[in-house]
Formats: C-alpha cells, structure tokens, sequence
C-alpha cells in the first residue's frame, strides 16, 4: 500500500474515533440534564448555609492554547467544534494528543500567539485559577478547592476541567469547562453534566499583549478567573432553575463574535441581555457569548456593570 494512501486511511479512522468517542462522552442528552437518562432533572436550590467544593483537574498547569482556525477539514455547521473540544480536552486529562487524529504542528503553530505569555502562564496553576474564581461566586455558603485525588466528601462537589484559548487576533478568550455537579452522598453518579463555553468580550486594544501582560499577567488571570465563576454560576443556575435541554423555544441561528471574527450558533436562547447571550446549542452544551449585533434591554448602568462582572 502506498505511504500517502496509508497515512490518509490512518487519519480517517483517527477522526472518526474521536467523533465516536465524544459521542459516548458527552452525548447531548446526557450534556444538557441527567448524566444517564438525560430527562428533566428536579429544580435544585443550594441554599446560602449549604458548602460545596471545587475538585481540581488531575494537571497542575492551567490549559491554554491559541485558536486553531479550522480547516475544511474539521469544521462543522455549529460554532463548537466536537473534534477540536475533544483535543484540547486531552492537554487536561493527560491524555495523548496523537490519539484524536489532530496534527501537533498546526497547533503548535496556533500557540506562537501564546509565545509573550509564557512568564504569566508558567506559574498559573489550576489552585490559583479555582481560589480565584470561587471568590467571585455568591452561591451557596463556603466554599474551597480539593486535590483531585481527595476521597469523596459529604457536601456538594464540582468536577471541572476547563481549559482556555486565546485567539489569534488576542483581543478575546474563550473558556471551555467540562463540569459534573454531584450532590452529598452521590459520589459516583452527577446529577448535572455539561460543557460550558464562554467567550470574552473582544478587546480592542492596540498592544494586547501588553493589555493582558500588564501587572504581570494580572489582567489574564482575571479575565480567566471571571469566566471560570461565570461558568460555576451558569451550572449551578442550570440545577436551579426548570430550564432545561428541552426547552420549547425553537433554535436560532445566533451571530456572535470570537475576538475580531463574527461566528454562528444554532441554539436556543436561554437569556439575552446587555449585549450577551446565553444558549444552548444543538448538543446540549452551553455557551455565553457576545453578540455581534448588541441588544440593549437594560439601562447603560446596569449593562456597565453586568459586562465588567463578565457575569453573562
């Protein structure tokens, strides 16, 4: 057999494992409610007095990457790409990258745009990411960070595993979390699953680097930092609530920006306000983003405030 027909059948197969996997993973019923039976799951309100925790990923470094801009190859219909997700999921659990049929050097190629970042994300670990973030939530009583290999304990407990991407044009950043929320008692079953996409606002700044660098990378940290509590919020807001996957409202076809470019969603609208949305895609996934044509439903103050708490 020819090496180039070889090496082509091999890269299929690859891609079509990875799409297989993701499937069986985070299938959309099991992504918007129930990780099993994926039906409407019971309203859930974690009250003020009630503690819960966050458990760290099993990596040590928090996951950035820079935008991979697809190729024909990979795009799909929808702004999620379940192949490119699949990836960068892999920096995070430790797995090989060659196993989901993605090519090392294009993304290494992507992440020179991370290259006058190096000094801030060296030291960023995941406890700092978690602490940070859990200091910008309000919900439930107190709440702290565990080891990943800390043996279940008996209050509400958080799985994440979110990683970042910056992209090219490094004026936004995009959060993916893959989180599993389990109740005290339930240490093997979630009673939510999901993964949770936010975008950054874009910033149009004439140096970025030296935007998000300044402070010593405090500037990145932050933004880091609200997104993962926003991501916290909408999941607990999700248990909280009886919107759910199957919502009647119809899909949309949602026009967004991601840094400089314009993309699309189909999804349904779970709440649109001061420029944000936020919606469920056609998987069941969750995503808050800026909308390429502002919407303004609330006075300028209130707008101000919620866009600098990056709360949607």
């Amino acid at each position: 057999m020819r090496p180039t027909l070889a090496r082509q059948m091999i890269q299929t197969a690859l891609a079509a494992a990875s799409v297989l996997i993701l499937v069986i993973v985070m299938s959309p019923a099991e992504a918007g409610s129930d990780a099993q039976s994926g039906e409407r799951i019971a309203p859930v309100r974690l009250g003020t007095e009630q503690n819960w925790s966050v458990r760290l990923p099993e990596v040590d470094k928090v996951v950035y990457k820079g935008e991979l801009i697809q190729d024909n190859k990979n795009v799909e219909a929808n702004g999620i790409h379940s192949i490119d997700v699949l990836y960068s999921l892999a920096f995070v659990t430790g797995k090989y990258i060659k196993e989901y049929g993605k090519d090392e050097e294009l993304q290494a190629e992507a992440d020179r745009v991370l290259l006058p970042y190096q000094t801030a994300l060296g030291d960023f670990t995941y406890r700092e990411l978690v602490q940070r973030g859990l200091n910008k939530t309000s919900v439930g009583g107190s709440k702290k960070w565990v080891e990943f290999n800390t043996p279940s304990v008996a209050e509400w407990v958080v799985e994440v595993t979110p990683f970042f991407t910056l992209t090219q044009d490094q004026s936004a950043i995009v959060l993916n979390n893959h989180l599993s929320i389990y109740a005290p008692g339930s240490p093997s079953e979630p009673l939510y699953k999901n993964l949770i996409r936010i975008v950054s606002d874009p910033r149009d700044e004439p140096d970025p680097a030296g935007f998000w660098m300044m402070g010593g990378g405090e500037r990145l940290k932050e933004e880091s930092a609200n997104l993962f509590a926003r991501s916290l919020e909408i999941a607990w807001g999700e248990i909280d609530s009886a919107s759910r996957k199957d919502d009647p409202a119809r899909p949309k076809t949602i026009r967004y920006r991601q840094g400089k470019s314009e993309k699309t969603e189909r999804a349904g609208v779970i709440d649109m306000k001061c420029s944000r949305a936020l919606v469920r895609s056609l998987r069941g996934w969750l995503m808050s983003v800026p909308l390429a044509e502002p919407r303004e439903n609330a006075t300028g103050n209130e707008c101000a405030n919620k866009l600098s708490k990056n709360l949607h």
